[in-house]
């Protein structure tokens, strides 16, 4: 008979799927906005259903597209990239959130598009807060 081991969560799954606010700082400590980022770890389940439905809702547009670094870019926005605060033009205005923004945002600048993809990917940013976990003991 085998042995049924068991099974260690590294992450908290709600907050992975829901994404977590990320404030990207550069080296000069000017903010480049706030990011709402979800797990991007293809170990998850969550993450390879939510890549594949992607694809197949877009084949279509997808299969035009020869680029293979847009359509990274456009797989990340679509599918664990969820909304922004604090992104401006050169003008200094806010720029509205939209998948399409997302994608000239990222394809311009390689650097944040490395900061987002290095939080979306550490498990570690995507845990339960400890706080939550003690409001709702005391409330018991």
């Amino acid at each position: 008979m085998a042995i049924k081991f068991k099974k260690f969560a590294r992450y908290d799954q709600a907050c992975a799927e829901k994404g977590k606010p990320f404030t990207v700082r550069d080296e000069l400590g000017q903010v480049r906005g706030t990011f709402t980022v979800s797990l991007f770890d293809m170990d998850s389940k969550f993450v390879r259903v939510a890549i594949e439905a992607w694809g197949r809702d877009n084949k279509e547009e997808l299969d035009k597209i020869t680029d293979n670094e847009l359509r990274g870019t456009m797989l990340f926005v679509n599918c664990f990239l969820h909304g922004w605060e604090g992104v401006l033009d050169e003008n200094d205005k806010p720029v509205p959130f939209t998948p399409a923004n997302a994608v000239d945002l990222l394809r311009d600048d390689e650097w944040l598009t490395a900061a987002l993809m290095a939080f979306a990917k550490d498990v570690n940013n995507f845990q339960a807060d400890p706080r939550a976990k003690k409001d709702d003991e005391a409330k018991n």
